[in-house]
């Protein structure tokens, strides 16, 4: 039954405009005006992500009006599930009534908006594969004398993938090509896999750039292919053979996942490292540099349990490390055999978190410099709380940052070639690093950066008289170079261009 909204406003008038204490999701209002005063609050709503959040979706019934918020959107109720199907916005779970209406009016338009959202998830199911199935048959036409299509899917609830995809995607329209990102445009919208699919059809693309997913079951075999894992993720992680086509093309941040990989299946996987955007990353910036060192990074303190044994690995990790001992899995694996955990959770979790926090606590108890500390989580440690700024957006606040430090603190537990020693080095701030070079691949920057493995390493770190330029690291990562590698590896497989 689908009661028309008026019916209940003609009910209730006057509507009676109350204070609102939103809950944790998008709203439907019946009233325009209580739908105002609770957008004007600019709530936050929970993701997927643990803390990545959205701003509140207030809808309201009836035509659009000229004063209304950024975060309202008109949706007549006899819309709601035409229009909900196709809107890039999380669905609202609770309806907004004017004061006074009557209970049987609520309980019955509550049932019908139930099952409203019920039939805007099924249909979006429906489209969803209705569109695969197209997809598989959908041949994208190539022609020398044009530009590629070439898409890229994001996220906005991504810390480092989003940036990654938006450089890329800017690297691949200055050659000429025909980009599409495929993500969220602000912090309201929330595409699904039907709003990402439905995007992709339209598109057509010669090419298709993901970033730690193989998702290619629904593409024409003419299609290319270019994944880029840049995170141990649970399909590659688990060892099963995955669905390698032939114009799939494979990137690889480090070894590591090189070796998930080929358990996978992987026919090849070729290295590409983190980079950087030359245009926002260097040394242009008119800032002061002064004698402080900066760390920018997220603590990994919520990934420990209240475990016995994890605990134990952990102490047993950390004792090494302070005695200036390399930790790698010769260590690590029998370690976590001792303590009977899983090799994946100790390497990944509790190693991460000690080379991350410990070492970032030792900088605060022996540094006589100082420090400046940007990222989430850090609040809740009492050694680095009294130097953390809060966080900083990606791209010209973290060069600022970099431009304004002489030193910049980089721990990784198996990575010389991290995203932020790139970032730093570009902006000119000596990079402290973490000595993992006994696991790490080359280069290794020695003549560029300055090692520690214990604590009094890092004091001496901070007092050395040579001074340091470390920009010549910064030239080789940069997103050019690897929309290079797409546009020559696509002309190589057509046959346009010879092998180079």
């Amino acid at each position: 039954m689908n009661l028309p909204c008026q019916h209940i406003t003609e009910i209730t008038q006057p509507p009676r405009i109350a204070n609102i204490t939103a809950p944790d999701s998008n709203l439907y209002f019946f009233d325009y005006q209580q739908a105002y005063r609770t957008a004007a609050q600019h709530n936050q709503v929970s993701t997927t992500h643990p803390s990545i959040t959205a701003l509140q979706i207030c809808f309201y019934d009836g035509p659009p009006q000229v004063d209304a918020l950024e975060n309202m959107i008109s949706l007549p109720f006899e819309q709601v599930e035409s229009r909900l199907i196709e809107l890039p916005y999380q669905l609202p779970s609770q309806l907004i009534f004017p004061h006074g209406t009557p209970d049987n009016f609520i309980n019955e338009i509550g049932r019908v908006f139930e099952q409203t959202l019920k039939n805007v998830i099924q249909r979006r199911k429906m489209l969803t594969a209705r569109i695969q199935q197209q997809l598989k048959n959908q041949r994208p036409e190539f022609d020398k004398n044009t530009p590629l299509r070439i898409l890229l899917k994001s996220s906005r609830l991504t810390t480092v993938m989003q940036h990654c995809s938006r450089q890329l995607a800017r690297a691949l329209e200055k050659q000429g090509h025909e980009v599409f990102l495929c993500m969220e445009e602000n912090d309201m919208q929330m595409l699904d896999s039907y709003l990402h699919i439905k995007a992709l059809a339209a598109f057509n693309p010669h090419v298709v750039f993901n970033i730690n997913a193989l998702d290619t079951q629904h593409l024409h075999p003419d299609v290319f292919y270019f994944s880029w894992w840049q995170d141990p993720m649970p399909s590659i992680t688990r060892g099963v053979t995955l669905p390698w086509r032939e114009r799939d093309i494979t990137l690889s941040l480090t070894r590591n996942f090189d070796d998930y990989l080929q358990h996978c299946g992987c026919p090849e996987v070729r290295r590409q490292h983190f980079c950087i955007d030359k245009e926002i990353f260097n040394t242009a910036h008119d800032v002061k540099r002064e004698n402080k060192i900066i760390f920018i990074g997220s603590s990994y303190r919520d990934r420990l349990r209240k475990s016995s044994r994890e605990n134990g690995a952990l102490q047993d990790i950390i004792a090494r490390m302070k005695a200036g001992e390399p930790v790698d899995e010769t260590f690590l694996r029998p370690l976590s055999q001792r303590w009977r955990l899983d090799y994946h959770r100790v390497y990944w979790d509790l190693f991460h978190y000690a080379v991350r926090d410990v070492t970032l606590q030792w900088l605060c108890r022996e540094a006589d410099i100082p420090i400046e500390v940007y990222g989430r989580g850090w609040q809740d440690d009492p050694l680095v709380r009294p130097h953390f700024r809060g966080e900083l957006p990606h791209g010209e606040a973290v060069a600022r940052a970099y431009n304004s430090a002489r030193y910049a603190f980089i721990c990784h537990p198996f990575e010389i070639n991290s995203q932020r020693l790139v970032e730093a080095a570009a902006c000119g701030s000596v990079p402290v690093v973490f000595d993992c070079r006994h696991i790490a691949e080359a280069p290794h920057w020695d003549e560029y950066c300055r090692f520690f493995r214990t604590a009094a390493q890092l004091r001496d770190r901070l007092h050395s008289k040579d001074d340091l330029d470390p920009t010549p690291i910064a030239q080789s990562f940069n997103y050019d170079h690897l929309a290079d590698f797409v546009t020559r590896s696509v002309h190589e497989r057509l046959g346009w261009i010879g092998p180079s």
